[in-house]
């Protein structure tokens, strides 16, 4: 958005924790410094919100169950436990709440939210019977193809919210989409500009539309390393070493605001945790610096003048964005072994 001055305005929305991960409420604009490329900024706005009192634009909760990458030996225990957590506390749920799915067919989405969880859970369990699992190649053409659908469905889910108002937690129960760590270094210079334009495409969409994304991996022990993606949280800030991974789930959740959960079997203990989220934060903004430069990456920290304290905000955005010239989905370049 423009600011009066001509200038970007950048809105966040900061969540400040103690360790043990409960929500700080009473902070003042004073207790919070905003960063831009290590560049104090004059916050323009300030906002202090209490996500469980009535507000015009309440806190949004998007639980979103991944079909595409899910095993579905472990399908029937993230359906008893997501059925657990919208049936508590007598199905009252404490933030307005949406279900998501999304399958080989693209997201499905109730576009109305409700704190019904009882008539959520009978939407789900109707969604459920009427999806079939990806039936298409296996490998790493079949990775590839997992790859397109997630992002392609996370990208239409971010530009519906955009069009909604307020802030979003999207809570998506999934191991993450396919890293294929290795098919980078074989890439064509038009795929690596493909993996950075949606990079910098996905970094600006889900700030814009005020989504926090949350990975909640249903972790299968003897699974694929659920740490390995630690390794890609480096900011990208040109076009020319971009990677697959910085396209995974868990990257995308943490730069996004929002983290990554991994309770095990625990998947009702991890809906839980993240909804916590949405109890109090503080909506921001300031007015971004100018710059010509296309793509040019900035990063943003929000500091508290406390200690012992977590925040947790979008942390960069790319200022001037351009498309680079590349293809208009990943086209496969299989690694060699």
């Amino acid at each position: 958005a423009a600011s009066p001055s001509g200038l970007q305005r950048i809105t966040l929305d900061a969540v400040v924790a103690d360790k043990l991960g409960h929500p700080l409420r009473g902070l003042q604009p004073q207790d919070l410094t905003v960063y831009d490329n290590n560049q104090t900024q004059k916050i323009t706005s300030f906002r202090a919100v209490d996500g469980n009192a009535p507000t015009n634009d309440p806190v949004q909760v998007i639980i979103v169950v991944d079909m595409v990458n899910i095993d579905f030996r472990i399908v029937a225990r993230e359906r008893e436990e997501l059925g657990e957590f919208l049936n508590q506390h007598g199905g009252r749920l404490a933030h307005p709440t949406t279900l998501a799915v999304m399958t080989d067919t693209g997201i499905k989405l109730k576009p109305v939210p409700s704190l019904d969880g009882h008539a959520l859970l009978a939407d789900f369990k109707q969604v459920h019977t009427d999806m079939r699992f990806l039936t298409g190649a296996s490998g790493f053409y079949g990775a590839v193809e997992r790859l397109n659908l997630s992002l392609s469905e996370l990208t239409q889910l971010a530009n519906f919210e955009a069009t909604q108002p307020g802030r979003k937690l999207v809570l998506v129960i999934s191991p993450g989409w396919p890293l294929l760590v290795r098919a980078s270094a074989e890439a064509t210079r038009k795929q690596l500009n493909w993996i950075f334009n949606s990079v910098v495409d996905l970094t600006n969409r889900l700030r814009e539309a005020r989504i926090a994304l949350y990975c909640l991996d249903p972790l299968e022990l003897g699974a694929t390393d659920p740490f390995l993606y630690e390794s890609y949280l480096k900011p990208i800030r040109d076009a020319k070493h971009p990677d697959n991974p910085d396209l995974s789930l868990q990257v995308l959740a943490v730069h996004s605001g929002g983290s990554v959960l991994i309770g095990g079997h625990d998947v009702l203990g991890e809906l839980n945790n993240a909804v916590r989220e949405a109890g109090s934060y503080y909506e921001l903004s300031f007015d971004a610096p100018p710059t010509e430069r296309p793509n040019e990456y900035h990063s943003i920290a929000v500091k508290v003048n406390q200690p012992n304290l977590v925040v947790r905000a979008a942390d960069g955005y790319y200022a001037n964005p351009q498309t680079l010239d590349a293809p208009a989905h990943l086209n496969p370049t299989a690694p060699s072994h």
